[in-house]
């Protein structure tokens, strides 16, 4: 029978979301001659120094991360001459991760491998980790493609007299995204350590973004991040136009994990499966969406009167009909309460509020 399987659907309208995991956590694969296996930080003063310290590019990549803010950083670090990610891999599909980077040198080969392995997490399991890689074209709510326009081993991120490649400012972004209140979005936030950027047009800057690439843009007193997207680019009725924000990737990931964590700690094996346990179940799950809405409590990440959970009737009838009841006289309130074995069919709706990103104003001169 395996575990309870739990399909937790947020529809809205004609289209679906769907999402991953818990708020400002960013996990970091190394590889150095020290400190191997995992390590958990939650300030750069943890950063291990003296005779255990990382080498010093590793530690000044563990160092951006922080300058995000995120509530922590795990580490996982590999030998140096370990021949893939795979021994990270597997530690940290069991790590509750927002984002997640590989080392400040990650190759092509590794990026993509790290790409290939993070969207089979999010397929198969309850986590929902993102990674932001440089230069990998994910197609997917789960890769963060960072690329910088017009860079070059000679034009390059600088911040002063220090220059970055795309791979080594991954952990800079990362941690930038991992610190964020859910309220606002990526778009336009300074890196105000950056000193200069490769040159762009703003043509070449919004061909990018249209492309899933999270780059940078000079706004000529700033540098910022030009838009807070993810590597999604193929639209379909379940990977939505709207799933292309970052923002609205986080809130929906931070919704079904609260949700899947709640019923998986709280209901599961706890209660019998009646029509009033389900009601019971539906009440909490209604008051965690009440307290996200953008109401004087609440959190504002979604519309505020805008959610709802309720009995599934279309799936609860097609389910006792597959065991063999006959639900021809039975009525909507009868469908609801009847013996659904172990299982519980729920729907709900939700409507998460974006950041004003977009203005368009109109001036009438007399």
């Amino acid at each position: 029978m395996g575990l309870p399987d739990i399909v937790i659907e947020f529809s809205r309208k004609a289209v679906v979301a769907i999402q991953s995991g818990t708020l400002g956590v960013v996990g970091i694969i190394l590889k150095d001659a020290k400190n191997n296996g995992a390590m958990v930080l939650r300030g750069s003063d943890e950063i291990p120094d003296g005779d255990s310290a990382f080498s010093a590019a590793n530690t000044a990549y563990i160092e951006r991360a922080f300058k995000g803010t995120p509530s922590k950083v795990i580490i996982y670090t590999l030998p140096e001459d370990a021949e893939n990610y795979n021994a990270a891999f597997k530690f940290f599909a069991t790590q509750k991760i927002n984002y997640i980077v590989g080392a400040p040198d990650i190759s092509k080969t590794e990026a993509e491998a790290m790409a290939t392995w993070i969207k089979g997490i999010r397929s198969k399991s309850i986590r929902r980790p993102v990674a932001v890689l440089p230069n990998v074209e994910g197609d997917t709510r789960a890769v963060i493609n960072f690329s910088v326009v017009n860079y070059s081993a000679t034009d390059q991120i600088e911040a002063g007299e220090e220059h970055f490649t795309e791979a080594e400012y991954c952990s800079r972004i990362a941690g930038l995204l991992a610190g964020l209140n859910l309220r606002v979005s990526a778009t336009y936030k300074p890196l105000s350590e950056l000193t200069q950027i490769p040159s762009a047009e703003d043509e070449e800057v919004d061909a990018a973004v249209d492309e899933g690439k999270l780059t940078l843009y000079n706004d000529g007193e700033r540098i910022v991040i030009a838009r807070g997207v993810n590597s999604l680019i193929t639209v379909t009725e379940v990977e939505t136009e709207d799933l292309k924000k970052i923002k609205i990737n986080a809130i929906q990931d931070l919704i079904e994990g609260d949700i899947y964590s709640t019923i998986n700690q709280s209901y599961i094996g706890n209660y019998s499966n009646s029509y009033d346990n389900k009601c019971l179940l539906i009440t909490a799950i209604k008051g965690y969406l009440k307290g996200l809405e953008a109401t004087e409590s609440g959190k504002g990440y979604l519309k505020a009167d805008s959610s709802n959970i309720e009995i599934n009737v279309t799936k609860q009838k097609q389910y006792l009909e597959s065991i063999g009841v006959d639900t021809s006289d039975m009525d909507e309130q009868a469908i609801k309460e009847a013996n659904t074995g172990s299982h519980v069919f729920l729907k709900g709706t939700i409507s998460i509020l974006d950041a004003i990103e977009d203005i368009d104003i109109f001036i009438n001169k007399e």
